[in-house]
């Protein structure tokens, strides 16, 4: 499952298929930071699912994952602001489109690149805390593979950062996207069976060497 990494090194947006790929934001104003979480410097994500119409409207949003629930509110309720830049119906291009994004909450002291604060969260990050993320996700994104998990998802952004550090070949860098595919079904095996370990500890070596 290489085509991970190079999703991840082109774009958070990410739309059904090429044609798709052509939608882009003309209006897209930042979702208020909840009061109560901004106070105590709770940073966190919301990915979801929404409409991008051919007349510019964006509609339907739908949460598959969020770190709290008053962040996914927060995005739900400024998604209708957003508007696409409007294109021409024709057989490509339908007048209705889906669209996955993902909007980061990051406090100022996390700095503002959203994947450094991600590598820092997945190198801390507990078994205990991924087993609750994956029952979350079990529960609240049906037709989504296990390897599309927040926490996959994310340590693939991760290793595509530091792959572009480091400067790796494409070949390298497709091989740990396959090492972290191939892996995942035994990563939540382990971090199941073992709660008092960290998420770090039961990926592969070539991947948790990058972590």
């Amino acid at each position: 499952m290489s085509r991970w990494v190079l999703c991840v090194i082109c774009a958070i947006c990410i739309a059904a298929n090429a044609e798709e790929g052509d939608v882009e934001f003309d209006y897209r104003r930042a979702p208020a930071w909840p009061y109560s979480l901004q106070k105590s410097g709770v940073s966190g994500w919301v990915l979801l699912d929404l409409k991008a119409h051919h007349d510019g409207r964006v509609s339907e949003p739908e949460v598959l994952e969020s770190s709290h629930p008053l962040m996914s509110r927060a995005v739900v309720n400024i998604v209708p602001t957003w508007r696409v830049k409007p294109w021409a119906v024709s057989d490509e291009r339908p007048a209705v489109v889906s669209l996955r994004h993902e909007h980061y909450f990051l406090h100022p002291r996390e700095g503002t690149n959203p994947v450094t604060w991600l590598h820092r969260s997945l190198r801390h990050l507990t078994c205990t805390r991924f087993n609750n993320r994956l029952e979350d996700f079990q529960q609240n994104s049906s037709g989504l593979e296990e390897i599309d998990m927040s926490v996959f998802r994310h340590t693939f952004k991760v290793l595509a950062r530091v792959a572009t550090y480091r400067k790796l070949s494409d070949e390298q860098r497709f091989a740990l996207g396959d090492a972290l595919a191939v892996a995942a079904p035994e990563v939540i095996q382990r971090c199941g069976a073992n709660p008092e370990l960290r998420y770090k500890d039961v990926l592969p070596d070539e991947v948790k060497r990058m972590l």
